[in-house]
């Protein structure tokens, strides 16, 4: 295959460089999303749509691969259809008037509004990007099943690269569409406490009517939010809950290290970092090092089982409001695992530190 990062890149520069013609609507007004995608045979299909804080979801009958769904929107809103098991899952944008889907599942083709439409050519470039990631690591497997180990790590190597550069892709049309409302939402789920600095001349740079939308809206907060718990600025008081009721505040904590941990009982990741910590515990707990774990499950036995489970020692709060935590939401956290390290002044010196990293950083501290 002869693609390139150039090539790609180009593709969708040249097939967007026009401006988007679109208006903030005052008022909502009515939307059709009519499909017809004939070789999809369940007998219902699903829409959801709306800003990051605010989503919407829609169900719909199908018969014979067409279905139909009515709605409002303000403003052109970023949405996602997709079936109860998601072999048919498309990511799309929706907008007043008419929205168009038809097509094969494996290439449902999106017509509507210029936003609608703009977004179905950043999307396709997305996909196909994906798809050669996809063929890569299958080559990849095929290899190390041959026992082609040599080249099975060099394919990896490749796809591990074309999967970062997805990245790339996304911050080229941020930067080169500061009128999209598009951008508004792709560089909301972009920023985040380490790509802050980056983020931020890109934020300055969308025009005043993107800022204005209601995605805008919810991205100044985000901005104005992760601005307030930088490394090295002061964390943010807190007081929640432990597994035994005791209320603990980021105070009982003052004069020594904390890691402030989010995690929850259903995250892998968040779940295999564990026997590291004990680790870091068992080895700089006496000199000061501590972790407070944060939650962000909905229910109660599901988080002390694997408190028991993973053997952790350290003390544990949740007000068991899943991704609605509010320490969660005061630290702007949208993924997990993350995590503050705290100094005894109280002050953030590092985040999001893992496995060896963590292990450095604290023999940094305590040599």
């Amino acid at each position: 295959m002869t693609t390139n990062k150039k090539t790609v890149l180009g593709l969708l520069l040249a097939a967007s460089m026009g401006a988007l013609s679109w208006q903030k609507a005052a008022t909502p007004e009515g939307f059709t999303l009519i499909g017809n995608v004939p070789d999809f045979k369940d007998s219902i299909v699903f829409l959801t749509y709306g800003t990051f804080d605010n989503t919407k979801i829609d169900s719909a009958k199908v018969t014979d691969g067409k279905f139909a769904f009515k709605g409002e929107v303000a403003e052109p809103l970023q949405g996602m259809l997709f079936s109860r098991n998601y072999r048919l899952r498309l990511d799309l944008f929706v907008d007043k008037g008419n929205v168009t889907v038809e097509g094969p599942i494996e290439d449902m083709k999106v017509v509507g509004s210029p936003v609608v439409n703009e977004y179905e050519v950043f999307n396709r470039t997305i996909m196909s990007n994906r798809k050669w990631v996809n063929k890569i690591f299958t080559e990849a497997y095929e290899a190390k099943q041959a026992g082609d180990t040599t080249r099975a790590k060099g394919l990896e190597a490749d796809g591990n690269k074309w999967y970062a550069y997805e990245y790339e892709i996304r911050k080229t049309y941020i930067k080169s569409h500061p009128a999209s409302p598009i951008s508004a939402r792709e560089l909301l789920m972009y920023v985040n406490n380490k790509t802050l600095a980056e983020c931020t001349p890109m934020y300055a740079a969308l025009e005043p009517q993107v800022k204005a939308t209601l995605q805008g809206q919810e991205l100044t907060k985000r901005f104005e939010l992760l601005n307030k718990i930088t490394t090295g600025k002061a964390a943010l008081p807190f007081s929640q809950a432990a597994v035994d009721g005791k209320k603990i505040t980021l105070g009982t904590y003052k004069g020594k290290y904390v890691l402030l941990e989010f995690w929850a009982s259903w995250c892998g990741p968040c779940r295999a970092e564990n026997p590291n910590l004990r680790k870091q515990v068992d080895i700089f707990g006496s000199k000061g090092f501590n972790v407070l774990g944060v939650s962000l499950d909905k229910a109660r036995d599901p988080w002390v089982k694997a408190i028991e489970k993973d053997g952790l020692t350290w003390t544990q709060v949740s007000d068991l409001k899943g991704w609605n935590n509010e320490i969660a939401v005061a630290y702007g956290v949208k993924a997990v695992p993350a995590n503050f390290l705290i100094d005894p002044s109280g002050t953030i010196i590092a985040q999001d530190l893992r496995g060896e990293a963590l292990n450095q950083k604290l023999k940094e501290i305590f040599k």
